[in-house]
């Protein structure tokens, strides 16, 4: 895909972008031409796009502002897509991009004076590219292969056989475990044979252990309802209504208290005889009542009695609490039997619930019937009933059902219990374990691990033949593409050193194939003398690239190297070349050159971006390019920790030095003799000029410095000159009396050359890359 940078719409704390914005339509063309003073951020542009190019974040987070902000950012547009930097990484597209700068030269040409072996096999890499480096790469990776195949086979069969040892029953071969067959739901199966071999192993003790207790049950419903329903069969009617004629007759005078009529008549009719009333104590002459009462109050009666008494008394133990502290005692054995039964024998506790809501039913109920029983003591020979008596019944029994149904969770658990019991077999325990080993080795025979050691340890002999071919063929195509390469590399640059009169050429060589990595091989031929590219202490007396070349010299290789790589790319067409300051210690014949290809390079690379510091170089570059090809912009600063990427006029910015007025005032701060007045009404006009030329969209092309400021006051706040403002009005203030009538006691008219120098430095921090 064809990208081409459009627009660097946005850096912050990378390099010297403490935060970078691009303004004004400062977009990129087919050649564009970067202008930026020495440590301004030409550098890190050149290493933001090789680290897009390399997906490499490592440069980037390598490059963060000394004393910047907590997060790195970039947002690049190529065309309608966008590349951005954020969270330590690159997102959206990686073009195609080809850097010439100093770290191209330092990992690929030399350093300093020095060509080391990391230079020769970086070099190599560059040289025979991608496709030669992955050859390279699979050389040594089946070196190493092959290296380690043998001793491989016998670290398999000695893992295979430790692993056999330690899951296997005695006695077990490793052919016997790779035999082992795979077993459906193994896991569950581990499980329940784990449960057989710790019961077996305690038999003893479980048949004796403890088990749970029930939970008391409550007296059936309706025996409460047999109760509260009996009435006395037998009993004469006229002495059952005599009875009961008497009985209302004494509760109609009002003689109550705490036992009834029919219970006190009840208790009398116990003593009495033939001769004298048992109440009174007067002779009998008429006995009717009386033989009443001893037919009234038979031995039915008292069985009945002590029948409700009986459930009064039952009830009684509800209400008291009685039942509850039971319950809870059982309870609280059954946390010891739980934890034993569940860690013994694997059985999981019974889950109780709603034990509190239950107790407490039936203490409620038994408060309900127990009225129903208080009734029924008062007149014993007849039914209770009614709505209030079925209401305590329904009570009694829905709470019984309770206590019921968390008996039947106990019984299921009990009866687990049992059954465990019944099961274990301490005879059985040495084939139980023998079968448990079994399975834990069936199971690990068909893990994922222990798979793949058995299928390396099958591959292993079949893919050492394969190793051995596969590194003949590989190297052979290498062999090709380095020749062919080196070959064709070697003359093309030895055409750029004749045309760059560098006086040496160079016999590139076939790589050298020694150590792991290949590196490329070349000599230095002076006067047709080979000179080594490389030299050591111990050779510091002997010709060699350290002290047989200029820096001219060592910079036309690196140069000479770099575009016959690029030239020779079959995808130049859409590669986009960035050189920064490419002609670092080159003589003016060598700048020509230089930038005679760099206009090639414009018609034939997808893209051509040149940063440098020399607005000069950069106009030779304008005057020699087709001027539609060309976009000119420039690093500046424009407001306090602001970097600006604005369009920049080259034509306009390589005046002669002399006449320039930023010139002037800088001269000024230097120590040169100008007019103060001069200079100081120069402050006023270097400014706006810069932001008129920065922004001419915001900015009209006559807007004075008062303007200025208050366009900038009413700007956005991302607007990158709003830092400028303070900064703005003070030489403004400053400089107003170089345009106005005399003001007498003007300060500024007796400002001192220091203060103006300081006012003077503040135009030039602010109007950086002019």
């Amino acid at each position: 895909m064809l990208w081409k940078l459009r627009e660097i719409k946005f850096v912050q704390n990378i390099g010297r972008f403490e935060k970078g914005k691009s303004i004004a339509n400062a977009t990129f063309g087919v050649c564009t031409l970067v202008f930026g003073e020495n440590g301004w951020g030409k550098s890190t542009v050149a290493d933001l796009l090789r680290s897009l190019t390399t997906n490499n974040p490592d440069i980037v987070i390598g490059r963060k502002t000394l004393a910047g902000g907590p997060e790195q950012k970039a947002v690049l547009r190529f065309g309608d897509q966008r590349a951005e930097f954020g969270g330590g990484k690159w997102t959206g597209i990686r073009p195609q991009i080809a850097v010439y700068d100093s770290v191209f030269v330092n990992e690929n040409v030399f350093s300093g004076d020095v060509i080391t072996n990391d230079h020769l096999k970086n070099q190599y890499g560059m040289v025979v590219g991608e496709e030669g480096v992955r050859r390279v790469r699979r050389i040594v990776e089946l070196d190493s292969e092959n290296r380690e195949n043998t001793n491989a086979i016998r670290s398999v069969e000695t893992e295979l056989d430790g692993v056999v040892r330690a899951v296997g029953p005695d006695g077990m071969t490793r052919k016997q475990f790779l035999a082992l067959q795979l077993i459906a739901d193994v896991d569950a199966g581990l499980e329940e044979k784990e449960k057989e071999v710790t019961r077996a192993s305690r038999a003893k003790e479980l048949k004796g252990a403890t088990e749970p207790r029930l939970l008391p049950v409550p007296t059936e419903t309706e025996e409460f309802r047999r109760s509260a329903h009996c009435t006395i069969e037998g009993i004469a009617e006229e002495a059952a209504e005599a009875v009961r004629r008497h009985i209302a007759k004494h509760e109609s005078k009002g003689r109550g208290g705490s036992m009834t009529h029919e219970s006190w008549l009840e208790v009398g009719a116990s003593f009495v005889d033939e001769e004298e009333c048992a109440f009174c104590g007067q002779p009998l002459n008429d006995r009717s009542l009386i033989d009443s009462y001893a037919e009234f109050f038979s031995q039915a009666y008292k069985n009945l009695a002590s029948e409700v008494k009986g459930k009064r008394d039952t009830l009684a133990r509800y209400e008291n609490a009685e039942y509850r502290n039971k319950v809870q005692e059982i309870l609280r054995q059954h946390d010891g039997v739980y934890t034993y039964w569940k860690e013994a024998g694997q059985i999981e506790p019974p889950l109780l619930e709603g034990v509190q809501a239950a107790v407490e039913g039936m203490e409620n109920a038994a408060r309900l019937l127990d009225a129903v029983f208080v009734r029924k003591q008062g007149n014993m020979t007849e039914a209770v009933a009614g709505a209030e008596v079925e209401g305590a019944m329904t009570a009694w029994g829905d709470a019984r059902e309770q206590i019921l149904r968390l008996n039947y969770v106990l019984e299921e658990y009990l009866g687990r219990i049992k059954a465990l019991k019944a099961s274990v077999d301490p005879t059985e325990l040495p084939r139980l374990k023998k079968e448990l080993k079994s399975l834990q080795a069936a199971k690990k025979r068909h893990e994922k691990d222990t798979v793949l050691v058995i299928t390396r340890l099958e591959s292993l002999e079949k893919r050492k033949k394969e190793i051995s071919e596969e590194k003949a063929t590989v190297k052979r195509e290498l062999n090709e593409l380095g020749r062919a390469i080196t070959e064709t590399l070697g003359k093309t640059i030895n055409t750029y050193l004749a045309r760059l009169n560098a006086g040496f050429r160079i016999d590139y060589r076939e790589p050298n194939y020694q150590g792991k990595e290949p590196a490329a091989s070349y000599q230095i031929l002076i006067n047709d003398v080979p000179v080594s590219p490389r030299s050591t202490s111990s050779t510091l007396a002997e010709a060699s690239f350290r002290n047989t070349l200029s820096a001219g010299d060592k910079s036309t290789l690196a140069l000479a190297l770099f575009l016959a790589k690029v030239n020779a790319d079959p995808a130049l067409s859409e590669t986009i070349v960035v050189l920064d300051d490419p002609f670092t210690s080159l003589d003016n014949f060598r700048r020509q050159f230089t930038a005679i290809e760099i206009r090639k390079l414009c018609g034939n690379a997808a893209q051509t971006i040149v940063l440098s510091h020399d607005k000069n170089f950069l106009r030779l570059l304008w005057e020699k390019i087709d001027q539609s090809m060309i976009k000119c912009i420039a690093i500046q600063t424009g407001a306090p920790g602001m970097t600006t990427i604005a369009p920049y006029d080259i034509e306009a910015e390589t005046q002669p030095r002399h006449i320039t007025e930023r010139m002037k005032i800088e001269e000024f701060v230097e120590g040169e003799t100008h007019e103060p007045a001069y200079i100081r009404s120069r402050l006023r006009t270097v400014c706006e000029d810069f932001y008129r030329r920065g922004d001419p969209g915001l900015f009209h092309e006559a807007a004075s410095l008062e303007e200025i400021i208050r366009i900038l006051e009413g700007a956005p706040m991302e607007h990158p000159y709003k830092g400028s403002i303070e900064s703005l009005r003070d030489i403004n203030e400053y400089s107003r009396g170089e345009h106005h009538a005399r003001v007498e006691d003007d300060p500024t008219g007796d400002s001192s050359a220091e203060e103006l120098r300081g006012f003077c430095r503040k135009v030039l921090e602010i109007t950086r890359g002019m």
